[in-house]
């Protein structure tokens, strides 16, 4: 019975580290949000009222509010994207990108968890100002909206598909995504099982640029494009219709602040796990398996380092060269020797204590 016990403690222990880790860190870098979120009153138009909740220009003041990004690179892929002022214009932020077929095919953006949700009782949906301006094929890529209606960060949300037109220049046009079109999913696939959507409770905004569509099994765009993206967001909120009653005004909100535990294991999570690692390791596995070439991982990890030092020292000469080298050995060695000393001295006797006490 102690064995028992001290098993599952062990195997209760690396799992809370593991998943509290990339839970919070898969994606590392909160952008510092340059926008206004206001108490917003609602504004006519010809067919809906519209109620902002964040209104981004490069002249905004700085909120605490952040956004954060959702690459792929939390499923092994090596997209990349950033989201903030637009240096072409003052009224807009950018969503720019590179999408990679290569372990992934998404990029996106969120914003933190609010601590106090959001309510959208009275509002028929979430609308968007933006437009597509890195090139006139916007239809060969899948974007959808997020919404989470829950305080955890798990992989449940909601998301609906929506279209975005190409319009580079003039007035930014309103999209709107029904809450009706909303369904739960788990990545791209649906969870038929969800319950409804709760519109009291309104804990996170975002979208998605993706390969994939929403759909009962995973499912890709046939034509997707992959390779640079730029889309211009200027307002997200709520709307209503025009015949509709006046919702209430959507109050400002506040994101949570829980402090981040640290402890070892959290360091050496941190040192395997981070983004730029996996990224990195992402690179190689694409570098191994050229055509043409002998495949592994280590073959790859050459290759990178020919690369790397031939790029550096044509544009930085040789000394800074050499300096990049040793830096990155140095840090590979160490993630290798932290990566099986966890293999060794935790995984393997788990495993092995586990089989005792099963057999």
């Amino acid at each position: 019975m102690r064995k028992v016990l001290l098993l599952i403690t062990l195997m209760a222990t690396t799992w809370y580290h593991a998943s509290s880790y990339l839970r919070t860190n898969h994606i590392p870098h909160r952008l510092p949000l340059a926008m206004h979120a206001t108490a917003a009153s609602s504004s006519s138009s010809s067919s809906t009222q519209l109620s902002p909740i964040f209104q981004l220009s490069s002249s905004s003041p700085t909120d605490p509010s952040p956004f954060e990004r959702i690459d792929d690179v939390i499923m092994g892929g090596v997209s990349s994207s950033t989201f903030g002022p637009s240096k072409s214009s003052k009224d807009c932020w950018t969503f720019r990108g590179v999408l990679r077929n290569t372990g992934g095919g998404f990029c996106g953006f969120r914003t933190a968890a609010f601590s106090q949700p959001l309510s959208a009782v009275g509002y028929d949906g979430v609308y968007l100002k933006a437009r597509f301006t890195s090139d006139d094929e916007p239809s060969r890529r899948t974007y959808k909206l997020t919404v989470r209606d829950d305080k955890s960060r798990g992989e449940y949300v909601r998301q609906a598909m929506f279209s975005v037109p190409c319009k580079p220049e003039g007035e930014i046009p309103t999209i709107r995504v029904p809450f009706e079109d909303l369904v739960a999913v788990r990545g791209p696939v649906k969870n038929p099982n969800a319950p409804a959507f709760n519109k009291t409770s309104v804990f996170q905004l975002g979208m998605v640029i993706s390969k994939f569509k929403i759909a009962q099994s995973t499912e890709t765009l046939e034509d997707f494009r992959d390779g640079p993206f730029s889309l211009d967001v200027s307002e997200i909120g709520f709307y209503t219709d025009a015949n509709a009653p006046p919702a209430e005004p959507v109050a400002r909100p506040s994101v949570s602040s829980e402090p981040k535990k640290s402890s070892p294991l959290a360091a050496i999570f941190k040192l395997i796990f981070s983004e730029k690692s996996r990224r990195r390791r992402a690179a190689l596995l694409v570098l191994s398996d050229r055509p043409g070439r002998k495949k592994g991982l280590g073959r790859g990890w050459l290759r990178a380092v020919r690369l790397c030092y031939k790029s550096r020292a044509s544009s930085y000469g040789m000394l800074s060269a050499v300096a990049t080298f040793a830096s990155r050995f140095a840090a590979d060695a160490a993630k290798f020797a932290a990566g099986k000393a966890l293999k060794y001295a935790l995984f393997y006797p788990i495993f092995a204590a586990f089989r005792a006490v099963k057999f």
